[in-house]
């Protein structure tokens, strides 16, 4: 028993570095897509691409590699798929066009895509019966690495004369680093228990209810993406006051870490507590298209990631329910959703800050949390 507890925090541990790799690799992201864009030529409502190009990625790769990992065996797909993401991050740091930045994120991005999908359903089998409290406390670690990279990268910057590349090359060392925790785990699933016995659960995967989670979570990485990727553009273009943007970033990610450190201690979620977290980052992001103070902006940008906390492993954990044995084609259906999300909303919100201002954009997303916030509290009372 000693022994398969010292694997189980093994697992874990593995599971949190991996997944603050991930944080790190968006984080800085955020932080250098104005630059990165800049230097490359892709100005304009074409911002978004870059963002756009990584999604498609994230989306689309562990659609068909998430069940694969369900027969081939998920630690293996996750160790391929780390070290893909360290050659896109190489990539990325070496690209000297905008074709060949584009092609780099999207390398990247599939190693980021189906690591995320297979970490979170390795985390949903070994934890099993307490897969909320645990995704919660691991995704944690994804907002830590977030947090620290747009800062490290900001000072790099403005004290050592760095390029914004810095950061991908970075990110290739770390999760090379982060491989051989990983290699020493042992990935075993703990027996199946339902952690919220609410229902009896379906012999059959319930397909309008996993539609329903993948428009929520289609709408909710779309709203995500564009606060966390266009705070730096919020702040330089329309606040003017572009030094603010890295610690934007770095506060919607704290905030975020913090709500889900306290999701992640609780020993239920409540009902209902995603679709509430949806409402008031309505509240949240309306506040931010009328803001005109820089520093209440930091503050509103900080509300928002706490808004978001629980919103990502609520709708994951509320779709894994629904065929457990499932997990990885069930993330892979969810990477896509979010994928798709991260994708178009980018290309569209940037094309509107582009053309109409900062203030109908986040009015826009505003609009969608709401709806998704309505959506998942009729659901709540149900599966959620």
């Amino acid at each position: 028993m000693p022994s398969a507890d010292k694997n189980l925090k093994l697992v874990l541990f593995a599971l949190c570095a991996v997944t603050f790799m991930l944080g790190f690799e968006l984080g800085g992201f955020q932080l250098a897509l104005m630059r990165a864009t800049n230097e490359l030529g892709i100005g304009g409502a074409a911002i978004g691409l870059p963002v756009a190009a990584q999604f498609v990625s994230v989306g689309v790769m562990p659609l068909i590699f998430g069940p694969i990992s369900d027969r081939a065996g998920k630690k293996k797909i996750l160790l391929i798929f780390m070290a893909v993401f360290a050659a896109g991050s190489i990539l990325t740091w070496s690209s000297g066009s905008s074709a060949g930045f584009l092609f780099s994120v999207f390398i990247l991005g599939t190693g980021y895509g189906v690591a995320d999908c297979v970490s979170v359903a390795i985390s949903s089998d070994v934890f099993s019966g307490h897969e909320e409290k645990y995704i919660n406390f691991i995704q944690s670690f994804f907002c830590a690495g977030a947090i620290v990279s747009p800062i490290i990268l900001q000072n790099l910057m403005d004290h050592f004369a760095a390029s914004w590349r810095v950061i991908f090359l970075i990110c290739a060392i770390a999760v090379l680093a982060v491989i051989p925790a990983v290699l020493l785990s042992k990935i075993v699933s703990a027996p199946k228990v339902p952690s919220v016995p609410r229902v009896e659960a379906p012999k059959r995967l319930p397909l309008p209810l996993l539609l329903g989670f993948l428009i929520s979570i289609f709408i909710y990485v779309g709203i995500e993406s564009c606060i966390a990727s266009f705070a730096d553009t919020v702040f330089a273009v329309h606040l003017g006051a572009q030094a603010y943007g890295a610690y934007a970033i770095a506060l919607f990610w704290a905030a975020m870490g913090v709500g889900r450190f306290i999701f992640g201690r609780m020993k239920e979620i409540p009902g209902g507590a995603t679709a509430v977290c949806l409402f008031c980052l309505t509240a949240v992001i309306a506040a931010i298209a009328f803001c005109g103070y820089d520093i209440l902006a930091l503050a509103l940008f900080a509300a928002s990631g706490f808004a978001c906390s629980c919103v990502w492993p609520g709708i994951v954990n509320a779709a894994i329910a629904l065929d457990r044995e499932a997990s990885g084609k069930i993330m892979g259906y969810l990477n896509l959703g979010g994928g798709m999300g991260g994708s178009i909303f980018p290309l569209a919100i940037g094309a509107i800050m582009n053309t109409i201002g900062v203030s109908v954009a986040f009015l826009i997303l505003a609009a969608f949390s709401v709806f998704a916030g309505i959506y998942l509290w009729k659901k709540s009372r149900h599966v959620v």
